[in-house]
């Protein structure tokens, strides 16, 4: 007995076969499709130059800086500079009145004068009790008596001593003159003004040499070392920058915040530089130059060791690496075992295994 297919259900077993027969090819034609990658998912290895960075902010000060008290109690009867005035070391800065000075000096050497004359006259009488006690006519004590008059006397000598050396003293600092070259800050006191003993007169700075006074987060603080470069951009001189180096690291985080202090010096022989300027800057930890950096995510493991995948004739390959240093703020490992120009997957594609066929946008 002959069966006869109807048209259409003869056009769908048709169908059905062909779709059978071609699902083998089609799966091993998407099984050999290269994984397309994006720029954004690769990067070609280049020698950089690198480091960690700590970024630090202050104000300047001078590092020499000399506040100048009054060392009496006198009325300023000179005073010939002003703020913001140069002076070279030996200039003659606060000169006070000194006649109540001088007159301080004669009273306590004419004590001196009066006291010697009544030792004189003590050691004459030590003498001549000493004499007569040899022969009988004068008691011990009476010659203990006079020898304890004389170094009495002579006790007192040495202390109005001292005080001539004191009144002398005093009237040296009625001038004060400046101990280094600088510029004045500050003069808080006027011509003609009476003032008491350890009143502010003046303060007298170096502008040579400037200092930052910058705070480190305590997390950071171990990367930093004396001796080590910085880079710093001061307000008010766009585009310029100034270069400094560590020379002090407290102890100590500051009381109540978690950073540490550092002190950094800037040489300032053009003088542009003055106190109270805000400075910013950049303190570079562990450079190093001409290294090859990958992002950490780039860094594959696996039982062998650490390797990365690496783009070489339209397909990955497993592309073994040493790790080296780390800079963890700019997320980067140093890597030995490429070379310039290797393009290295820096995504994290977990899906991507070594022999995958690829291709890069834009190649």
């Amino acid at each position: 007995m002959i069966y006869r297919l109807c048209p259409s259900f003869a056009i769908a077993i048709t169908l059905l076969a062909l779709l059978v027969v071609a699902s083998p090819l089609w799966a091993q034609a998407q099984t050999f499709a290269p994984v397309e990658l994006s720029r954004a998912d690769v990067s070609i290895a280049v020698r950089q130059d690198i480091a960690n960075e700590v970024r630090i902010a202050g104000s300047l000060t001078p590092i020499r800086r000399a506040t100048l008290t009054a060392r009496v109690s006198a009325t300023v009867v000179d005073l010939p500079v002003q703020i913001g005035d140069v002076v070279k070391a030996g200039d003659l800065l606060v000169r006070f009145d000194t006649e109540a000075l001088a007159s301080a000096v004669t009273a306590r050497k004419a004590e001196i004068d009066a006291l010697g004359a009544q030792i004189e006259l003590a050691e004459a009488v030590l003498e001549r009790n000493t004499s007569l006690g040899e022969r009988g006519a004068a008691s011990e004590a009476t010659r203990l008596e006079a020898r304890s008059n004389v170094l009495n006397l002579r006790a007192q000598l040495r202390s109005k001593q001292a005080d001539v050396a004191d009144a002398e003293r005093s009237l040296a600092y009625a001038e004060l003159r400046a101990g280094f070259d600088g510029v004045v800050s500050s003069r808080p006191v006027e011509q003609g003004q009476t003032v008491p003993l350890n009143t502010e007169l003046m303060t007298i700075v170096d502008l040579s040499r400037m200092e930052v006074d910058a705070g480190v987060p305590t997390s950071r603080i171990p990367l930093v070392r004396i001796e080590q470069p910085v880079e710093l951009s001061v307000e008010g001189f766009p585009g310029r920058t100034f270069v400094g180096k560590v020379t002090r690291i407290s102890p100590t985080a500051v009381a109540g915040s978690r950073a540490v202090r550092v002190f950094i010096a800037i040489a300032n022989d053009e003088r542009l530089l003055r106190g109270g300027m805000f400075t910013t800057g950049i303190l570079k930890v562990d450079d190093q130059k001409g290294v090859i950096a990958l992002p950490a995510a780039s860094i594959r493991h696996d039982a062998e060791g650490a390797f990365v995948l690496k783009v070489e004739n339209g397909s990955l390959r497993r592309q073994v690496v040493d790790l080296g240093m780390s800079w963890t703020d700019r997320n980067l490992v140093q890597v030995s075992g490429l070379i310039e120009g290797d393009v290295i997957v820096t995504a994290p594609l977990p899906t991507l295994s070594t022999g995958t066929p690829v291709t890069v946008e834009g190649n």
